[in-house]
């Protein structure tokens, strides 16, 4: 399971298709409706929609969405879900479902809802399997008033944040998703990665590792004579980022550094990201703009004094 991207919307296109034929009376779409979409409409949908991909061996096997209700816009919901005939009994279905409550838990809602047909029992059975309850509401469908459903929600309180310890191999997979475009001949590995010096900071939402840090006892190059860490591998999924999940991981992961005895922390950034990091106090290093080797991505050279909340070298 995978947040989706841009890049997938043939994918999204053949599974949602697939969805609409399969079970017709689940969804408020039409499969004309949607076959009918040309290429530049499925591409917008792509970039759009937050939507989610379970695999297997390769093919996307089901899809979700996770996404605000226009008529209850404080609200979560679980949208477009579907899994194949092939993958029914899997765990792909559960993955969905929780993938969906960990972005809504990182949106500040308690409860995930969901509308389910009253013409798809076996939908309903499963969501009730997935502690999903009936809140007593219902409604028609706007193509099908004989199309009635009935809501149903999810209590969020086992997707709380929670930041720990983990072993580097945790987070390869995050690191392999949003740093290295999810190619999987790229080796996310670090020679460091099991030194005893090394720690490394997952933040989960359910089962879901969502963000990665990983610090390395490193002397910046510009102060050798200062304890400190390089930071490497900051990542947070696709679907949680602006949520401030990647500041929380960093302002724990500071404290216990700091706790360590370093005196600062640095890191090579992506200038992409630098409004993140200035907005958590780190600086950039003068005139220290470079092309990574690795990814090809300009970055600069940042840094943070510890203990004193200063930024000076």
């Amino acid at each position: 399971m995978r947040p989706g991207l841009a890049r997938d919307a043939s994918a999204l296109r053949a599974i949602r298709l697939e969805a609409l034929r399969d079970s017709p009376d689940a969804y408020g779409e039409t499969y004309a409706e949607c076959e009918a979409w040309d290429e530049q409409t499925w591409a917008l949908k792509a970039q759009e929609w937050n939507f989610y991909l379970a695999e297997s061996d390769g093919q996307v096997v089901g899809m979700a969405r996770g996404e605000s209700h226009d008529d209850h816009l404080e609200m979560r919901f679980l949208f477009a879900m579907y899994v194949s005939p092939s993958a029914r009994g899997t765990d792909a279905a559960r993955l969905l479902v929780d993938a969906v409550s960990a972005w809504a838990s990182a949106q500040g809602v308690t409860t995930l809802y969901l509308y389910v047909s009253i013409a798809v029992p076996r939908a309903r059975a499963f969501y009730s399997k997935v502690d999903f309850v009936a809140t007593g509401s219902s409604l028609s469908m706007h193509r099908d008033e004989a199309l009635v459903c009935d809501e149903m929600g999810r209590d969020l309180a086992n997707f709380a944040f929670d930041i720990r310890r983990v072993a580097p191999q945790e987070l390869y997979d995050l690191r392999r998703r949003v740093l290295r475009d999810d190619t999987p001949a790229v080796d996310v590995s670090n020679p460091a990665d099991d030194l005893e010096s090394a720690v490394h900071f997952g933040g989960f939402l359910g089962e879901r590792a969502v963000v990665s840090a990983s610090f390395y006892a490193v002397a910046a190059p510009f102060a050798p004579e200062k304890d400190a860490y390089q930071l490497r591998y900051m990542a947070t999924d696709f679907d949680v980022q602006g949520c401030g999940l990647g500041a929380q991981l960093l302002a724990r992961a500071l404290e216990e550094l700091t706790q360590r005895g370093a005196n600062s922390i640095w890191a090579n950034a992506r200038t992409s990201a630098l409004s993140f990091y200035e907005a958590t106090g780190w600086s950039v290093l003068p005139d220290s703009l470079f092309v990574s080797r690795e990814t090809g991505i300009d970055h600069v050279v940042i840094f943070r004094s510890l203990g004193q909340g200063s930024t000076t070298l």
